[in-house]
């Protein structure tokens, strides 16, 4: 059959029917398209929404958003979206670990970083790149507190400089700052474990860049963070060379810290750069002016617990307590013996309600340690009996803790002390039994303290125990023994 072409009605069908389905394929476009509209507009309002939740530290309800998000949003198709969701999801996971479950949410953290990084890269968004480059540094910084610390500082050493390389001093001054200042803590830390001068070094560079942008007058509060960091990596600095010169400027640093850290308006970074500048005041009595500083080590002190009540604060009230004793138990060095031993007891006591040995057995050590060296010296005052035995009692709680396999210098330390209560003790009771038991406990400390490794603290042992010896050999032959 032949189609009649010229046919109007047959044309007007065929024409009404392309123009039906020509309609139909804009309509569905136009309905794919709005549809597509409006998740894109729901997609990008939720994960604003939990960016705000994570800057007002509601960080369970914004972390549950960025993983439901991440069901929904495709790697490959929306990729700076992805990128950015596993970005803040990091450092949802970084801020979930200061307050539980430390080790596991850092490791997700790490891992949320990390797979931003293989979107954001430095050709292609380098400004993100560096942004969470600073937060992996941030993340392996604080896993080193917990595990594998030199190889995790090592790592976060290597995440800031990478940020470095994007966040210049001319570009992005203020991030320039923030990652130099970070960098100079990681380098501090890292001194605790290796090349202590050199990373110290290194951490005090950082710290000096970052103060370059962070003035007193545009980041006050920047300012005096980045000081008191830098009066801690003098201090530290100040236990392998040039003491009295780095303990002055740690000083001065932490007294700059302090023209911001008022105790009005920041009070418990008022405290902690408190109870630094009594650490450093504290140390450089040990080289020049030695009352006068440890005068000013225990207002320092005592300021800091002003703020560190046992009740908000348990653990800097005890830390600062235990650096209160310590001050005055070397004050009673050269004035108000007696005196100045009692409150360094009573400090100590008061530490030691916190510093119990189930919770912090290493801490309970060092303060037992150092209750049994106030109660030693004491007993050269008075009471030698009541508070040589005292003394005694603390020392064996210490050693209770370290142990000759966990702790073998402190083990050396304490078993030295041990041995000179044990001493003192044969001055008034059971002299023979006494000495013997001091011989022991410095031949203890010898096993350690050996006079390739240990020539000085060898010594220091070895002159002990001889004069031991000589008191038992004189009792022994004045007894016909």
């Amino acid at each position: 059959m032949k189609v009649d072409k010229k046919n109007p009605l047959l044309v007007g069908i065929i024409g009404g029917l392309i123009a039906a389905i020509l309609a139909g394929i804009v309509l569905y476009f136009l309905f794919e398209y709005r549809e597509q509209k409006i998740s894109e507009t729901i997609l990008m309002t939720s994960i604003s929404n939990a960016d705000r939740l994570l800057d007002k530290n509601m960080t369970e309800d914004a972390l549950a958003i960025y993983n439901d998000m991440l069901k929904r949003v495709s790697k490959r198709k929306e990729a700076k979206v992805y990128s950015h969701i596993k970005n803040k999801q990091g450092l949802c996971y970084s801020n979930l670990a200061m307050v539980s479950n430390k080790e596991d949410n850092l490791t997700k953290a790490i891992l949320a970083y990390e797979e931003a990084l293989k979107i954001y890269t430095v050709e292609k968004y380098p400004v993100n790149y560096a942004a969470t480059q600073n937060n992996l540094g941030n993340a392996y910084n604080t896993l080193g507190e917990v595990r594998d610390k030199e190889e995790n500082l090592l790592k976060a050493i290597q995440a800031y400089e990478q940020a470095l390389k994007i966040h210049t001093v001319e570009k992005y001054p203020v991030n320039y700052a923030t990652t130099q200042n970070n960098l100079g803590t990681a380098y501090s830390i890292l001194g605790e474990v290796r090349d202590k001068e050199e990373n110290l070094l290194k951490a005090i560079q950082a710290y000096e860049q970052a103060l370059k942008i962070y003035t007193v007058e545009k980041y006050p509060v920047n300012y005096a963070a980045t000081q008191n960091n830098l009066g801690v990596a003098y201090r530290n600095l100040a236990e392998v060379r040039d003491k009295e010169q780095n303990l002055l400027k740690a000083i001065q640093a932490l007294e700059q810290a302090l023209k911001i850290y008022t105790v009005e308006k920041y009070p418990v970074h008022y405290a902690t750069t408190q109870n630094n500048l009594g650490v450093a005041y504290s140390n450089l009595a040990e080289v020049r002016d030695k009352e006068d500083n440890l005068l000013k080590a225990i207002l320092a002190y005592e300021q800091a617990l002003k703020i560190y009540t046992v009740e908000k604060y348990p653990v800097d009230y005890a830390m600062t307590q235990n650096n209160l004793g310590n001050a005055y138990r070397n004050l009673a060095e050269v004035r108000d013996k007696e005196d100045n031993l009692t409150k360094a007891i009573l400090a100590y006591e008061e530490a030691l309600k916190i510093r119990t040995v189930e919770k912090y057995p290493v801490d309970y050590a060092t303060t037992q340690n150092n209750l049994g060296a106030a109660y030693g010296t004491l007993a050269e005052v008075r009471d030698t009996e009541v508070n040589s035995l005292k003394a005694i009692q603390a020392y064996e709680e210490a050693l209770k803790i370290c142990t000759v396999e966990k702790y073998p210098v402190h083990y050396a330390t304490t078993q030295n002390n041990l041995g000179v209560a044990y001493t003192d003790l044969a001055e008034v009771r059971d002299k023979e039994q006494n000495l013997s038991k001091a011989i022991q406990a410095y031949e203890q400390a010898l096993k350690i303290y050996t006079v390739e490794k240990y020539p000085l603290y060898h010594k220091g042992v070895m002159s002990n125990m001889e004069r031991t010896k000589e008191l038992l050999q004189e009792l022994l032959e004045g007894s016909g023994k």
